[in-house]
């Protein structure tokens, strides 16, 4: 697929307008069971009237499209990330077994969101060497580990109604069900993890075929056969004369 219809064809998936919902509103209502403390919630099943959808891309606020990354599920997707899970070759006595693949999942949703997005990577505190990590920003990205007795679903659930009650675009990078049934309604869309990381190795892709590309200057020349180069000239030749 040339890189014209590569853009095309992500344009079509990713693009202003083109987000469908997995679940309708009318299913699961505006928020989720976090949201507004009720599932009898304004515009859910049971009344009230609904919201409308936001705008896909930044909105009247100039807030970016939040991009929700469900990040040990994207982890667990992919052997992109997977092979990287107890590769200590940059601290040998870390007890970190999941770094390496976090550090590169945050470097790959950096390049995904391309400043179209505000990117926020959620992960399960559970298990982890320290459970109450600090949310600190790396590479742009938004990073939450969810604290202790609280699983990322939640964090995940709570952005995403958050984000719908605030009238804003809301993508979420997943493959887990549960998430898909409770969150997935009004301006929420999902990218499943093999698509995003379909796309991700697309872009290596393509930056691996400019960087081979040889450094070749295009003027007319380059570009005409022998025989139109000839003719030129002799067209050049008769207005001289």
């Amino acid at each position: 697929m040339g890189k014209k219809n590569r853009a095309k064809a992500k344009a079509k998936r990713f693009g202003e307008g083109s987000a469908k919902p997995i679940v309708s509103a009318s299913t699961y209502g505006v928020g989720s069971s976090y949201a507004s403390g009720s599932v009898f919630a304004t515009g859910n099943a049971f009344g009230g009237s609904a919201v409308p959808d936001p705008a896909r891309g930044t909105n009247a606020r100039g807030e970016r499209e939040l991009l929700v990354v469900d990040g040990y599920n994207v982890i667990h997707a992919d052997t992109r990330y997977e092979r990287l899970i107890f590769d200590r070759s940059d601290d040998p006595y870390s007890r970190d077994v999941y770094d390496a693949a976090r550090t590169a999942l945050i470097a790959d949703v950096a390049a995904f969101a391309q400043g179209r997005y505000e990117p926020v990577i959620v992960f399960d505190g559970a298990g982890n060497v320290n459970p109450d990590r600090p949310n600190l920003p790396q590479a742009g990205v938004r990073i939450e580990f969810s604290p202790t007795g609280i699983s990322a679903d939640t964090i995940i659930q709570r952005l995403c109604s958050d984000a719908r009650e605030h009238g804003r675009a809301c993508s979420v990078v997943t493959s887990d069900g549960t998430i898909q049934a409770t969150v997935m309604g009004k301006g929420v869309t999902r990218i499943s993890a093999r698509m995003f990381v379909g796309e991700v190795k697309q872009v290596d892709a393509d930056v691996a075929e400019a960087e081979a590309a040889p450094d070749i200057k295009l003027t007319l020349g380059s570009r005409l056969s022998g025989d139109a180069l000839s003719k030129l000239a002799a067209l050049r030749d008769n207005l001289r004369g």
